[in-house]
């Protein structure tokens, strides 16, 4: 008990000094207006207000023991409005698209690996504004596409697209802007001569000036596909191997860099009916 007093902060005290005045008073007032009170009835007395006040001295030493001035558990930062250009600084996934009268990057029907069905301007699309459109990040800037620093970058590397359409479209977008930065054009080239369409599962595009493959397998659930179990209802044709990854998933283990994209199949209105 010695050793929480001698560690009490006492500036705590000094609020209750209002209160030792009047419990002092309150005993002096006692003592003469009441001189021919009996010794004991004095000291009893005396007791009590000792015993108040050691009441109020052991519940603050509590209270500070219980509750003692630490500093706050969450750290205030700074937050700093200035824009940058570094990506670490911010979180990209949050902004807003603006227009950028230097897009796009690349003209689709330049690319010959850009698929016809989505070549919107070789299809006669006459308004251009929806390829006017850039990612702006709300505390920082996204550093412009460099073709000729990410070849370099991806200098003998090995990238890999797995899903579906949504991920073929990435990689063909992905391989015209490369294309941009590529002056024989001819250096190239699809690696089994395949024409880019939906129904093909594998695809490899080689820029052989930079050793350099971009990949595409077609893995919708990138699990493997089973039987219809024994005995399940008419509408089950097919099921999943949830603990299996897609057949050709060893195809993706020399990749140095992997994109998935599945998220799309993973629906109740794909897999099942409420």
């Amino acid at each position: 008990m010695m050793k929480l007093v001698r560690n009490v902060n006492w500036d705590w005290f000094v609020q209750f000094r209002p209160f030792y005045k009047r419990v002092l008073n309150f005993g002096n007032e006692m003592m003469k207006g009441h001189c021919k009170i009996l010794v004991f009835q004095t000291y009893n007395g005396l007791v009590a207000i000792g015993s108040l006040v050691f009441f109020v001295v052991a519940m603050s030493c509590a209270f500070l023991y219980l509750f003692p001035s630490v500093p706050p558990v969450v750290n205030s930062y700074p937050v700093s409005n200035s824009s940058s250009s570094s990506t670490d600084k911010c979180d990209v996934f949050e902004g807003r698209w603006i227009q950028d009268e230097s897009y796009p990057l690349y003209n689709a029907s330049e690319c010959p690996f850009a698929e016809i069905g989505f070549n919107c301007f070789a299809n006669g699309r006459k308004d251009r504004g929806y390829a006017k459109w850039r990612w702006k990040p709300k505390n920082c800037d996204i550093p412009r596409f460099d073709v000729r620093a990410v070849l370099e970058k991806l200098r003998g590397k090995r990238i890999v697209f797995v899903g579906d359409s949504l991920s073929r479209t990435q990689w063909e977008s992905l391989i015209c802007l490369l294309m941009t930065g590529v002056e024989d054009k001819k250096s190239v080239y699809e690696v089994n001569g395949k024409k880019i369409t939906k129904q093909i599962r594998f695809l490899s595009v080689h820029f052989s000036s930079f050793d350099l493959r971009i990949d595409f397998y077609r893995s919708v659930f990138l699990v493997q596909p089973a039987s219809v179990p024994i005995r399940s209802p008419k509408r089950v044709k097919s099921t999943l191997r949830v603990d299996k990854l897609d057949d050709i998933s060893q195809e993706w283990i020399d990749s140095d860099i992997l994109i998935f994209n599945s998220g799309h199949w993973w629906t109740p209105s794909k897999l099942f009916d409420m």
